[in-house]
C-alpha cells in the first residue's frame, strides 16, 4: 500500500505544537496592532453582497486578473501563490490525519497527494526564481526593491527548497532503491535523492532530522513575518480586495455637507482629510495592503510627465505617517492625531483622477478618493489652491459654470436651430445634457452642433434645458470643493424634476459619470447614455445611412468612458461603420489601459509646466499608429489633441474629431 509514515526519523515532535501556536501568536498580534490603527479611521459600508465580494475576491487573486495585466510579474506571482497554497493544504492533511488518527494518505490518493505537493512546490520554486531574475536583472523603473523584498524571496526560496531536500533525503533512505516506481510520485524529492544518493545512510538521517527541523522553524518564522514584513498583503491584501469598491470606480463616495452642517455643526469642523484619522478605515486598510510594486507608478501620467506626484510614494508616504507614535489617531471622527505632512501639497495638486493607478493595483487601492479628499481639505477648510483653479471654482459658485473668460451663454449654439427647449413648454423623451464645454468653447460648440444634427437624423425624441443648465460639479468635485459639487447637483436635480427628467444623453464622459453615479446620492435617479452608446444603438437599428469614407483612422478611449465605466465597445463599433475595411486602427496603449489626456482632476483649468506635456505623449501615440483621423468622444480630450496637434503634429497630417462630427459628416442625407 503506497504511503509513508508522517513523523519518520523525527524526534520531539511534539514540540512543534508549541512553536505552531507561537507563530500564530505573533501574526495575531502583528495583525491585531494594526486592526486597530484602521479601526481609528472614519467609519465606512464595505461589507455588503458578501458573495459578490467573495467571487471578486476569487477572480483577483487566485484568476490573478490584475496580476496578469503585467504578465511576468503576474506569472511569478501566481506560480509563488499556487505553490504556497498547495503546500500549506499538503500540511494541513497530514496534521489533519495525524490529529484525527484516520490514515487517509495511503494508496492512489497518496500518489496523487505526493505528484500535487510537488508538482506545485516545483511551481513555486519557479516563480520565486522569475521574481529574483526580475528584480536583479531586468529592475524595470517603477521596481523600488528594498531589503524587505530580499528577505520575503529568500524565506519563501527557502521553505520551497527545504522541503524538496526533507523529502529527496528520505526518499534516498526509504525509497530509492526498494520502490522506485513510488518514488518517482514525487519528482521534486526524487531528483534531490538521487543528487543525495552516494551520501550513506548514517549521513541521510542526520541530515534528514537536521533539516526537517530547521524547516519547521523556518516556516513558522514565515507564519510570524507575514503580518510584519512585505509578507503582510497576504492578509491585508485578501481582506482589501474583500472590502473593494464595488461601484464605477469614477464614483466618490457621499457625504452630504448641508445635512451634516444642520445636525451637527462641529462634526464637519474639518472638511477633507487633513489629519490621519479623519480617511475611513478602509482608506488606512489600504496603506497596509500596498506591496510597493510600483504599478500604479508606472501607469500615472503625472508621474511619467515629471511632475511631483507617485500614487506609490503618495500611499507610502501615508502609510509611514499612520505608524509613526505620536501621530496616530485615537478616535475615528478626524479631529485628532497631527496634521498630515505639507509636503504632501504638491503631489496632490497633481493627479488627473484618470484612474490608472486603482485599474492597474493589483490589491485594489484607491488613490483617487484619498487625493480628491486631501484636495478638500485644503480647497474647503484652508482655502489653499492655486490661482487658476480659485478663478474656476469662483466662476461655478456665482455662474454657475467653470469658464471664467467665457462671453457664450448656453443658448447661444442653437440660436438658429429649432429645438425643443424644456423651459419653453416643450416635451421630449430624452433630455440632451450639452454641458458648460459643450455650450461655451466654440470647439465644443461645433460638437453638441452636430450631435444634435445626429439625434435628429436618427429620429431621437430630444429637448435641452438651455439657460436653466447649471454645471454638471464634476470639475468643483475633482478639485476639491465638495460643497461647490453639491450645490450643483442639488440645483440640476430641482430642474430635472420640474420637468420630469428620466433619460439623459451627454457628450461629456465627466457628465455622463457624475449624472449616472452620483447623483443618485441626492435621490436623482436617471437612465444616463453617453452619445457614442445612443448613436451605435441609431445605426445598428438602421436608422443612421452613414458612408464609410474614413480611409485611417483611430480611437482614443475616454479615462472616465472608459476606465471608470466600462464604455468601450460602442465607440469603436461607430468608428468601424464610418472606416472603410481594413481602415480602423487600435491606438496603443487603448482600452483600459488607454493614456489620459491629461485634463481630468481640473487640469482643463490648471497647468503645473510638466517636463512631458502628458496630451503630447497621448499625441505621439497617435503619431506612431499612423492614422490621420484621431476620434474621440469627450471635450476635454478634443481640447487636449487640437492642442498637441499643433505642437506635435504643425503640418496638420492629423485630424482630431469628436465621433457625432464624423457621423454628422458622413450622413447620406
Amino acid at each position: 500500500m503506497p504511503t509513508r509514515e508522517i513523523y519518520w526519523n523525527v524526534v520531539g515532535e511534539a514540540l512543534i505544537y508549541p512553536f505552531a501556536l507561537l507563530a500564530l501568536l505573533l501574526f495575531a498580534r502583528g495583525v491585531a496592532r494594526r486592526y486597530a490603527l484602521w479601526r481609528s479611521g472614519r467609519p465606512q459600508a464595505r461589507f455588503d453582497r458578501p458573495l459578490l465580494r467573495l467571487r471578486g475576491l476569487l477572480v483577483e487573486v487566485f484568476g490573478g486578473r490584475r496580476q496578469l495585466r503585467d504578465p511576468l510579474a503576474g506569472g511569478a506571482h501566481l506560480l509563488i501563490l499556487y505553490g504556497f497554497c498547495a503546500e500549506l493544504i499538503a500540511t494541513s492533511l497530514i496534521s489533519l490525519q495525524d490529529w484525527s488518527g484516520v490514515h487517509f494518505l495511503e494508496g492512489r490518493f497518496y500518489l496523487g497527494y505526493s505528484l500535487f505537493a510537488d508538482l506545485f512546490g516545483i511551481a513555486g520554486l519557479i516563480g520565486v526564481g522569475m521574481a529574483v531574475w526580475r528584480r536583479a536583472f531586468l529592475r524595470p523603473a517603477h521596481l523600488h526593491t528594498v531589503f524587505d523584498d530580499w528577505l520575503a524571496l529568500a524565506l519563501l526560496g527557502l521553505v520551497f527548497a527545504q522541503g524538496f531536500a526533507i523529502e529527496g533525503a528520505r526518499i534516498a533512505v526509504t525509497e530509492l532503491e526498494s520502490q522506485p516506481g513510488l518514488a518517482i510520485w514525487s519528482p521534486g524529492g526524487y531528483a534531490v535523492a538521487l543528487l543525495l544518493r552516494p551520501l550513506s545512510d548514517t549521513s541521510l538521517l542526520l541530515l534528514h532530522r537536521a533539516l526537517w527541523w530547521v524547516h519547521a522553524l523556518t516556516a513558522f518564522g514565515f507564519i510570524g513575518y507575514v503580518a510584519y514584513g512585505k509578507l503582510e498583503h497576504i492578509a491585508y491584501g485578501l481582506a482589501n480586495v474583500f472590502t473593494r469598491n464595488l461601484a464605477p470606480s469614477g464614483k466618490l463616495a457621499h457625504f452630504d455637507i448641508e445635512a451634516a452642517l444642520d445636525a451637527d455643526p462641529e462634526s464637519v469642523a474639518e472638511l477633507g482629510v487633513g489629519r490621519i484619522g479623519a480617511f475611513t478605515w478602509k482608506d488606512l486598510l489600504d496603506l497596509d495592503a500596498c506591496t510597493n510594486c510600483g504599478r500604479c507608478e508606472s501607469v500615472c501620467p503625472a508621474h511619467q510627465s515629471g511632475v511631483a506626484l507617485s500614487p506609490r510614494k503618495l500611499i507610502r508616504d501615508l502609510k509611514d505617517h499612520l505608524s509613526q507614535p505620536g501621530t496616530r489617531p485615537l478616535v475615528g471622527d478626524g479631529r485628532d492625531g497631527a496634521p498630515l505632512p505639507a509636503v504632501l501639497e504638491a503631489e496632490v495638486w497633481g493627479c488627473r483622477t484618470c484612474g490608472a493607478c486603482q485599474q492597474e493595483c493589483p490589491v485594489l487601492i484607491e488613490h483617487v478618493p484619498k487625493l480628491v479628499d486631501l484636495r478638500r481639505h485644503l480647497v474647503m477648510t484652508e482655502a489653499r489652491m492655486p490661482e487658476p483653479l480659485q478663478q474656476m471654482l469662483r466662476s461655478v459658485d456665482e455662474r454657475m459654470h467653470p469658464w471664467a473668460g467665457s462671453g457664450r451663454d448656453r443658448e447661444h449654439w442653437f440660436a438658429d436651430l429649432d429645438l425643443k427647449v424644456f423651459g419653453r413648454g416643450d416635451t421630449a423623451e430624452y433630455l440632451f445634457w450639452v454641458g458648460c464645454t459643450g455650450a461655451m468653447v466654440d470647439r465644443n460648440v461645433a460638437v453638441t452642433r452636430a450631435t444634435a444634427k445626429v439625434l435628429t437624423a436618427g429620429g431621437v425624441d430630444f429637448a435641452v434645458l438651455g439657460a436653466e443648465e447649471a454645471c454638471s460639479g464634476d470639475p468643483a468635485r475633482r478639485t476639491g470643493s465638495e460643497l461647490g459639487f453639491q450645490t450643483c447637483a442639488k440645483t440640476n436635480i430641482e430642474t430635472f424634476a420640474r420637468y420630469g427628467v428620466r433619460k439623459i444623453i451627454t457628450t461629456c464622459p465627466h457628465c455622463f459619470n457624475t449624472l449616472r453615479n452620483e447623483y443618485p446620492d441626492f435621490d436623482g435617479h436617471y437612465e444616463v447614455i453617453h452619445h457614442s452608446v445612443l448613436i451605435e444603438q441609431l445605426i445598428r437599428d438602421g436608422r443612421l445611412p452613414l458612408r464609410r469614407e474614413l480611409e485611417s483612422v483611430t480611437y482614443h478611449d475616454p479615462c472616465y468612458l472608459g476606465r471608470h465605466n466600462g464604455v468601450y465597445d460602442a465607440p469603436r463599433n461607430v468608428v468601424a461603420a464610418l472606416a472603410r475595411p481594413g481602415a480602423m486602427r487600435e491606438l496603443e496603449p487603448g482600452g483600459s489601459r488607454s493614456r489620459c489626456c491629461g485634463a481630468g482632476g481640473g487640469y482643463a483649468w490648471m497647468d503645473d509646466s510638466p517636463e512631458t506635456r502628458i496630451n503630447h505623449t497621448r499625441i505621439e501615440d497617435v503619431l506612431a499608429s499612423g492614422a490621420t483621423t484621431a476620434a474621440v468622444g469627450c471635450p476635454f480630450c478634443l481640447q487636449m489633441f487640437d492642442d498637441g496637434l499643433r505642437a506635435r503634429d504643425p503640418a496638420g497630417g492629423i485630424r482630431a474629431a469628436d465621433l457625432a462630427e464624423l457621423v454628422a459628416e458622413a450622413l447620406e442625407n
